[in-house]
């Protein structure tokens, strides 16, 4: 009797261990699943192309400069994103805007997509559009130009350090026509004439904060 009570307390405990050995552990931390998404970031970007018929293009006005950036939104499964986004950036000269201040801003919907949400490694990648500005103090008085991100498109690699944080380096460019403006000296808006596409990249590191949502399944191998 007291051999077999010994044998069944051995095999009870090593069912776990057994278990254990033969379960792949866990690749990383659970993918967040219907969170409130905050992403937090900045980096660079620059403008290229012409504004419209008779304007001088971007270079000549701006140069590179750096941006922040926020998003909201919501995970609704570990892969799909949706929300908003927000920038607010500072451009450095150009040669037809020396001594000036040069800012821009955006704002916008987006999705994104991720291929790996339940691995520590998860490349994404975003489509967006939305509204751009581009202010310009300059000396004489202010010029401002607002018009529309057609297509924003980023694309990026998470390292999930949490199922409520991860860290992201990201890549992108925006597709823009700027449509109105109203130029230093003049009281009211008017629209571009023969306004073209120009481009502006972008490129930087964002946080990614994953709330109030439960977490995936943690991928295996």
């Amino acid at each position: 009797m007291k051999k077999s009570m010994i044998a069944v307390a051995a095999a009870l405990l090593g069912a776990p261990a057994f278990a254990q050995e033969g379960s792949p552990p866990p690749s990383g931390p659970p993918a967040p699943d219907g969170a409130f998404e905050i992403t937090l970031g900045g980096g660079y970007t620059q403008g290229f192309g012409d504004i419209g018929s008779g304007q001088p293009s971007l270079r000549n006005l701006t140069a590179a400069g750096g941006e922040l950036q926020l998003g909201l939104g919501y995970r609704i499964n570990p892969n799909f994103l949706l929300g908003v986004y927000g920038s607010g950036g500072m451009q450095s000269n150009g040669i037809f805007a020396r001594g000036s201040n040069i800012y821009t801003a955006t704002a916008g919907l987006q999705a994104n997509y991720h291929f790996l949400p339940l691995e520590t490694w998860d490349p994404w990648v975003g489509l967006g559009a939305g509204w751009r500005a581009l202010w310009i103090d300059r000396p004489v008085g202010m010029e401002s130009r607002h018009g529309l991100d057609v297509a924003r498109v980023t694309a990026g690699i998470d390292y999930r350090v949490s199922p409520q944080f991860a860290i992201s380096p990201y890549v992108g460019v925006a597709v823009t026509v700027f449509l109105t403006q109203e130029l230093a000296g003049e009281r009211s808006f008017s629209n571009v004439h023969s306004p073209n596409v120009n481009a502006w990249p972008m490129a930087g590191v964002v946080g990614r904060f994953d709330l109030f949502g439960g977490g995936g399944q943690a991928s295996t191998k």
